[in-house]
């Protein structure tokens, strides 16, 4: 087993988030150069999205906890309640924030013309399988947050990642024609918020990678606006107003279930699910 304490444990996350800006900057750098408007961006981006995926699976693999890491991925028996609040409570958040912006603006917003029964589905598991669902969440959550939660507690870690996380994007930033566009000061602050709050969900189900990609895939589908016509002439009070309401959630896990966000874990999750196989196996 690779040493989880001390220079161990560090040489393990930090090649983590090196593999996966490798790979996933690699491949937003040659797809680029290519063009974003060619078929060879649509495939590198697509692919670049895998990157934590990749780096989890090498490292899992390497030291021999890739059955338990992958178990991560189809860990759904975990309670309705929780199913309730991967599927629902991204959306509820992300109305809100449209909600506070179109309080504070001129703005005007309406369901899109499109079919929402065949645009809500085809566009939610197009994100849960290849855009920011398992692709990212089985190496952000369910790789580094379980080891860095054996050294701080639940908020920092998740703290951590999510400044790795919205770092991750930063190349985005400078190519033109993609989604990531505006400040990127307001998206690493709306991005540790997220952070903090699908630790919290990976935490309370105990490993569950699935209801943590489908939260994921929700708030991207959500916040996207793709279900959503808009007209508004201001743009950075949408990001702020989605931020302000995100932490307000990310705030609410720390202050009610501080028995899970400032504690930390006596083992990682991940190999709490080895310890529970084997014993199964047996």
């Amino acid at each position: 087993m690779y040493p989880l304490r001390n220079g161990g444990l560090r040489r393990r996350v930090l090649g983590f988030f090196a593999l996966t800006y490798l790979f996933s900057w690699l491949c937003w750098g040659v797809g680029s150069a290519l063009g974003t408007d060619t078929a060879g961006w649509s495939v590198l981006s697509t692919l670049a999205g895998f990157g934590p995926l990749l780096a989890g699976g090498f490292y899992s693999f390497r030291d021999g906890e890739a059955r338990s890491w992958a178990r991560q991925a189809v860990h759904w028996r975990v309670g309705g309640r929780w199913w309730l609040v991967a599927v629902l409570v991204a959306p509820v958040l992300s109305l809100l924030g449209y909600g506070v912006f179109l309080w504070v603006t001129d703005a005007t917003m309406q369901i899109t013309s499109d079919p929402l029964y065949i645009l809500y589905p085809v566009l939610f598991f197009y994100i849960l399988l290849l855009r920011g669902g398992f692709g990212e969440e089985m190496g952000w959550r369910g790789f580094a947050l379980p080891y860095l939660q054996t050294k701080y507690n639940t908020t920092i870690a998740a703290f951590l990642i999510g400044i790795g996380w919205a770092g991750w994007h930063l190349p985005l930033f400078f190519i033109q024609d993609t989604q990531q566009a505006g400040s990127f000061s307001i998206y690493l602050v709306s991005v540790i918020g997220l952070s903090i709050v699908l630790a919290w969900l990976y935490t309370r189900t105990r490993g569950s990678v699935l209801l943590v990609a489908v939260f994921h895939a929700q708030w991207n589908v959500f916040d996207s606006g793709a279900l959503f016509s808009m007209q508004a002439t201001e743009t950075i009070i949408a990001p702020v107003a989605s931020a302000v309401v995100i932490w307000l959630a990310a705030l609410s896990t720390i202050a009610f279930d501080q028995d899970v966000m400032l504690s930390i874990q006596e083992r990682p999750i991940l190999l709490d699910g080895i310890v529970e196989s084997e014993s199964n196996d047996r």
